[in-house]
């Protein structure tokens, strides 16, 4: 029986779930999303900041956003759920580099914003799967969980060339390919996305939490170009 949208939608404690982390049973798979739940930062958007040299991949990101190829082009590419999908493929083809700059961008966000109150309950845990689903982009993530004090049996995420796709599925169609309808059933997800409501609505133990550690991080905040942008911006509008 599907769950009311309102009820599931009510933040709970962090403290229910971490204990709920903690106590699932083997027959639990415990379903973790990663950006601002198991990372306090939003993985796609520190990408996006680490791209060098830093006045080409803002420009980059600007032209994406000008363009808006999400808007406009055919299929699956169209929709603003893959939005993300061109931010981050293309600046990546024009810019190679940055794969093997975030490897070390990787260590020390995983060092510095890594949430320890679910790597904790996950360490008393050694029963339950884990898996770490997200709609967020697997080149990304791995070498940010590869970096983190905990055990995850898989990670569920999009691909480079079909995340697109990917993330026009939502996370529900994503998770029934890797897991059967009984181990989604009787699952624990723990997230903070109301994108997750469709699998929010299936799973036992669904905890829609909003960490205090958490935030968003705005790719470019802190760059001059960009203040000077949105002072244009604010120029033209008055």
């Amino acid at each position: 029986m599907e769950k009311n949208q309102s009820e599931i939608m009510n933040t709970i404690d962090s403290q229910k779930s971490l204990a709920a982390i903690a106590n699932a049973t083997k027959e639990t798979t415990v379903i973790l999303d990663f950006d601002e739940t198991l990372l306090l930062r939003n993985s796609t958007a520190e990408y996006i900041n680490s791209l060098r040299p830093r006045l080409i991949g803002f420009v980059l990101i600007m032209l994406l956003k000008i363009i808006r190829p999400w808007c406009w082009l055919p299929g699956i590419f169209r929709g603003n759920q893959t939005k993300d999908w061109y931010l981050v493929t293309i600046p990546t083809i024009l810019l190679p580099w940055t794969l093997l700059l975030w490897q070390q961008k990787a260590q020390r966000l995983a060092k510095d914003y890594s949430n320890l109150e679910i790597i904790s309950a996950i360490k008393r845990n050694t029963e339950a799967p884990v898996i770490v689903a997200s709609l967020g982009f697997n080149f990304i993530i791995t070498p940010l969980l590869q970096n983190m004090p905990m055990r995850c049996d898989r990670l569920v995420s999009c691909r480079f060339w079909q995340g697109a796709s990917d993330r026009q599925q939502g996370k529900l169609l994503m998770m029934q390919k890797v897991l059967s309808p009984s181990a989604i059933k009787t699952a624990l997800l723990v997230t903070d996305s109301e994108d997750d409501l469709g699998l929010l609505q299936v799973v036992q133990q669904p905890c829609f939490v909003l960490w205090s550690g958490a935030k968003y991080v705005d790719p470019f905040q802190d760059f001059w170009l960009n203040a000077l942008v949105k002072k244009l911006k604010k120029l033209i509008k008055g």
